[in-house]
């Protein structure tokens, strides 16, 4: 009879040789995987300064002229109230 440390070698590098075989070379490499979109969707950007959205004169300037943007299918993107400055996207199609 075989040993069962033996035993258990075999068994280990049976389980590793058949998970290890062929797992890697059936991948395409990584780049490959994935395609180039058929048709990639374009953007318009816009950004605006004021001092209208300084915080020190209220946020009801703010508010009204980023409602306003939003009616229109702009999407906020930025806001730095350091500055005073809003960026805005929406699809350009």
């Amino acid at each position: 009879m075989r040993s069962p440390i033996l035993k258990a070698l075999c068994l280990t590098l049976t389980f590793l040789g058949g998970t290890s075989a062929g797992s890697e070379d059936d991948l395409p490499p990584m780049h490959q995987r994935f395609t180039k979109p058929k048709r990639v969707r374009e953007w318009q950007q816009f950004c605006r300064k004021s001092d209208d959205f300084n915080p020190l004169f209220g946020v009801d300037a703010l508010n009204t002229y980023l409602v306003s943007m939003g009616k229109e299918g702009w999407e906020l993107v930025l806001m730095d109230a350091q500055f005073g400055m809003v960026c805005f996207k929406r699809p350009a199609s």
